[in-house]
């Protein structure tokens, strides 16, 4: 019977999905693409240029939710580091085969004999926005302020290694390391660098509140160059001209921010946006927009529910596990996604080296959910509730307004683990406002529904090592120390089979506390008009060589 209310949910979920996008409006743009070969093709064929890059011409881009936050140091949302890599440049960069390579360096740094220095040498015609050189100060500045002890930021783990940086020349930077570290060109190099000039006089704590972040006052020295940010509405960029790669053919890029996917839909029907991420329930609407192509590529991330361990009994891995075990992930993704995902096992994408699929499986098994809870001590009332301690047992599952794909699929999970006895009282908000109350110093949740985009090194400290729960990721408080000493042990092992063995453990121990329920990989869609040229997709970016764009005229 309740089988039946699921799909009754997911129909009216794709049926209004579709009414929606016919009269202008969307659901989601949360997911997309993957092993369908006609997409794939497409995908391809779009990379291509047609004859020679023209300069000239903008391009408007829908987002969905302002960013927060353009200091390297201080953007973790993906609205915020979509736009910081526009604006901003880093020391090393990826490519199209998601490998690091010389962004502002000449040469990949060179690593000493015992790992323990390392050097980078710089361009010399690199200059910021407001003409300012670039230099090695700039880059052992940057560095500085992850390392600085009132650093409050959500990425000191991965310099936690660095035991000084110095400007050995003016293009020249030189890291002595406490112990040598596989993963410094992914998480440290990696990093956008920020302006000395403009930020060195202030303290940490000064950076974290400037208006250098959260405003038109920001100054990069990437492809575009902020000209104006009006809050809730757009930001502005302009080519730069004095950028030191290919590009930027475009003289203007605009990001259109919406309050959800329905809205820019709703933008790309009415000729307002140039480009969009898109659900796939959407696809069908967006083709049939004349002049309007979508491409498809798996993402590089995942989506899943995070229990509070600090909270009982979420603190049990028996406890985790039979919640994961009472989801039926293949029906929401058959349901919610159309079919464009794939369950969720592995904590780590199939593409990334690290991928294994010698892991532990947790079947959907609804009766066997049951056993597990009654084992870890909960009992099942005569009207069919689960009790825990005596009391009918109840928790609130949050998720971002933003990501329609999970606004639905909270409800049925809603469903089924109502189905168990389990009454849950979803709660969604705006993504400013759910990562406050998630992330620290508040951590004021039972469990949250959400997505990590993953990066090239896939180091895990920062999301599930125990050091990192008040400065760090790992919000949910996952506590391991077998997981501890395997994951701290990876970085000092340069031979990436022999690294990846012990990462696999690492990540396996993971999946055995189920430390989250791991709901899916998902795929994803973008819808962009077709005098967009050069167009390139990546798992990692959303607007991947941006400044390699152009337009046709």
């Amino acid at each position: 019977m309740r089988k039946k209310v699921y799909w009754l949910f997911l129909t009216m979920v794709l049926t209004l999905g579709l009414l929606a996008a016919c009269n202008g409006g969307n659901e989601d743009a949360d997911t997309d693409a993957g092993d369908d070969p006609d997409a794939n093709e497409e995908n391809g064929d779009d990379g291509e240029a047609a004859g020679e890059p023209q300069e000239g011409g903008s391009i408007t881009l829908g987002f969905q939710g302002d960013p927060n936050n353009l200091h390297s140091a201080y953007a973790d949302d993906t609205q915020s580091t979509d736009i910081v890599r526009m604006i901003h440049a880093s020391v090393l960069r990826y490519n199209e085969d998601m490998e690091m390579e010389p962004d502002i360096a000449v040469d990949m740094p060179e690593v000493s004999d015992d790992g323990l220095t390392v050097t980078v040498e710089l361009r010399d015609d690199v200059y910021f926005h407001d003409g300012e050189q670039l230099t090695a100060e700039d880059v052992a500045f940057t560095y500085g302020v992850f390392m600085d002890e009132d650093y409050t930021g959500t990425y000191a783990a991965p310099f936690d290694r660095i035991d000084s940086v110095e400007a050995t020349d003016e293009f020249e930077v030189t890291l002595e390391m406490d112990e040598p570290d596989a993963a410094l060109d992914g998480e440290v190099f990696g990093r956008e660098i920020m302006p000395e000039h403009i930020l060195g006089d202030m303290s940490v704590e000064e950076q974290e509140e400037s208006d250098f972040n959260t405003s038109d006052e920001v100054v990069g020295a990437g492809p575009f160059e902020m000209t104006e940010w009006d809050h809730g509405t757009s930001v502005t960029l302009e080519g730069y001209e004095d950028y030191y790669q290919d590009g930027p053919y475009l003289d203007t890029l605009t990001v259109r921010i919406a309050e959800d996917a329905n809205a820019i839909l709703a933008m790309l029907q009415a000729g307002e946006v140039d480009h969009a991420n898109i659900r796939p329930q959407d696809v069908e609407t967006a083709e049939a927009i004349d002049g309007v192509s979508v491409v498809a590529e798996n993402g590089y991330d995942y989506n899943y529910i995070g229990w509070n361990h600090d909270r009982p009994p979420f603190d049990d891995p028996d406890v985790r596990r039979a919640m994961t075990m009472a989801i039926d992930r293949e029906e929401i993704i058959d349901g919610i996604l159309q079919g464009h995902g794939e369950i969720a096992h592995f904590p780590h994408h199939p593409m990334s080296w690290v991928y294994t699929d010698e892991v532990d499986e947790i079947p959907y098994d609804p009766d066997g959910a049951v056993e597990l809870l009654e084992e870890a001590g909960f009992e099942q009332n005569d009207d069919g509730q689960m009790e825990w301690e005596g009391e009918p047992f109840s928790f609130e599952l949050l998720t971002n307004q933003e990501s329609h794909a999970r606004v639905d699929w909270v409800v049925v999970v809603q469903d089924m683990l109502e189905d168990i006895g389990i009454d849950v009282q979803t709660d969604t908000m705006e993504f400013g406002a759910y990562l406050d109350r998630t992330q620290p110093p508040n951590y004021d949740f039972d469990a949250i529904a959400g997505a990590w985009s993953l990066g090239i090194d896939p180091n895990p400290e920062n999301l599930f090592h125990s050091d990192h729960y008040k400065q760090g990721q790992n919000n949910i408080r996952y506590e391991s120390d077998e997981f501890d000493e395997l994951a701290e042990d990876n970085r000092g092992i340069v031979d990436q089979d022999e690294r990846a063995e012990a990462l696999q453990e690492a990540y396996a121990q993971v999946a055995e506390d189920q430390a989250y329920t791991f709901m899916y990989y998902p795929d994803i869609h973008q819808a962009h008009i077709d005098e967009i040229q050069n167009f390139q997709m990546s798992p990692q970016d959303d607007y991947f060589r941006v400044e390699e764009w152009w337009v046709e005229e």
